[in-house]
């Protein structure tokens, strides 16, 4: 990720968090875990999250069977895809997506792309300004966590909204410190000239089972 566009992500979780942790009722309790972030997060302090139960119940649920599970760190992780996705519609070429997006969405992204014509000129010139879970739900053998993002393009006064929509199997923990560059099952780096599958342990990469998936898309 571009250090401008790393900054703006950690300043806009950071805000998230010291919102949520200032709040004064809801569900409390769910502590930020070990994260690859911790260092650069530290900023957001030790403060037990205090989250709004009909928004964001569902995140305890995960957390309790995921101890592992960090939000702010995931939070991260959902910019670094947004960061990927929208360079790869600068370039034109959603292929790198595969990485980290559900199979039926790309078929839908892919031509609906390409018929649109919409180009955005890349991570550079984005600014996250808001990141933060709208819905979490852990049921349905499912974990599911919809969150809303807004960013400001450079010499462009329109805002640009999305939600996107994470997945992955129920019973799935989290690896701390996995990224989008990286195999989720064996850690391995990832092929260019194959981001569906590892080169090294053939594991399909985009797998709910073994990490999180954006299943949607949606522009506001």
């Amino acid at each position: 990720m571009d250090a401008e566009f790393l900054e703006s992500l950690l300043a806009a979780v950071a805000d998230f968090i010291g919102e949520v942790a200032a709040a004064s009722s809801g569900i409390s309790g769910v502590q930020r875990g070990p994260s690859p972030w911790a260092e650069t997060l530290g900023r957001l302090g030790d403060k037990p999250l205090t989250l709004q139960p009909d928004e964001h119940q569902g995140i305890q649920a995960i957390r309790e069977a995921d101890p592992a599970f960090d939000l702010a760190a995931f939070l991260v992780r959902v910019g670094e895809m947004f960061s990927a996705y929208h360079a790869a519609l600068d370039r034109g070429d959603l292929t790198p997506v595969r990485r980290f997006v559900d199979e039926t969405a790309y078929a839908q992204l892919a031509p609906a792309t390409e018929k649109s014509g919409r180009r955005f000129e890349g991570p550079r010139s984005l600014k996250v300004r808001t990141i933060k879970p709208i819905t979490a739900r852990h049921d349905d053998g499912l974990d599911l966590v919809r969150v809303f993002i807004t960013a400001e393009q450079a010499g462009n006064d329109d805002l640009l909204c999305e939600y996107w929509e994470l997945v992955r199997k129920r019973g799935t923990l989290t690896k701390p410190g996995l990224d989008i560059a990286h195999c989720p099952n064996c850690g391995g780096p990832v092929d260019g000239l194959d981001p569906t599958r590892c080169a090294y342990c053939g594991t399909r990469l985009a797998d709910p089972a073994l990490d999180w998936v954006a299943r949607k898309i949606t522009p506001q």
